[in-house]
């Protein structure tokens, strides 16, 4: 992993329970370094190590820290410089996610030995739904991935229902259902004032 993806774990724990709980978590976690640069590379044991230790230290899953982590990543790539990259890559949800390849190509010309997860978007027969395959050399992530469908969905202030349904053990990869809520919401309209 990128130093940057540690440097946003330090901002969400310091924006949500102060630096006194991340220095905690440093140390339960036997991670001694000054400051994380985002352009190098770490083990991915260190982030797990982070994520285990975050658990222990704030009582919440790892699934939820890594939940909270995807949703906050979006937020902080855009403070981060990045958001200029994230405007090019679709103006809804479903276009951003189909744009994500095309962006991680860009970011990675920037960091070229950043190892890029890929998504896809399939339609489904029903109206407003649709299968969000994942792809990547790491496992453990896909709570991570549920976040970050959901700070999307914030960003582009779209309303989206989020469930995992495919597991990468079953599969190779990880699925996704989303559901636009909107949708469900118009419908219900519809049938009451029929």
């Amino acid at each position: 992993m990128y130093g940057m993806i540690n440097r946003a774990i330090e901002d969400l724990v310091v924006a949500t329970d102060g630096r006194e709980t991340w220095d905690e978590i440093l140390d339960k976690a036997d991670i001694n370094v000054g400051e994380f640069n985002d352009c190098e590379s770490y083990d991915d044991a260190l982030t797990f190590k982070l994520v285990a230790a975050a658990s222990e230290v704030t009582g919440q899953s790892s699934d939820s820290i890594l939940h909270a982590f995807g949703r906050h990543w979006i937020l902080y790539t855009g403070r981060e410089g990045w958001g200029a990259v994230f405007d090019s890559a679709g103006n809804n949800f479903i276009d951003f996610i189909r744009g994500l390849d095309a962006m991680h190509s860009r970011v990675q010309l920037a960091m070229p030995h950043l190892k890029m997860p890929s998504f896809s978007v399939i339609p489904t027969e029903i109206d407003g739904q649709f299968t969000i395959g994942y792809r990547s050399d790491r496992e453990g992530f896909s709570p991570m991935v549920v976040g970050l469908l959901t700070g999307l969905a914030e960003q582009f202030n779209e309303r989206w229902d989020i469930e995992q349904t495919g597991w990468r053990s079953e599969n190779g990869f990880d699925s996704f259902t989303v559901r636009d809520v909107s949708i469900d919401c118009a419908q219900e309209r519809a049938i009451s004032a029929g």
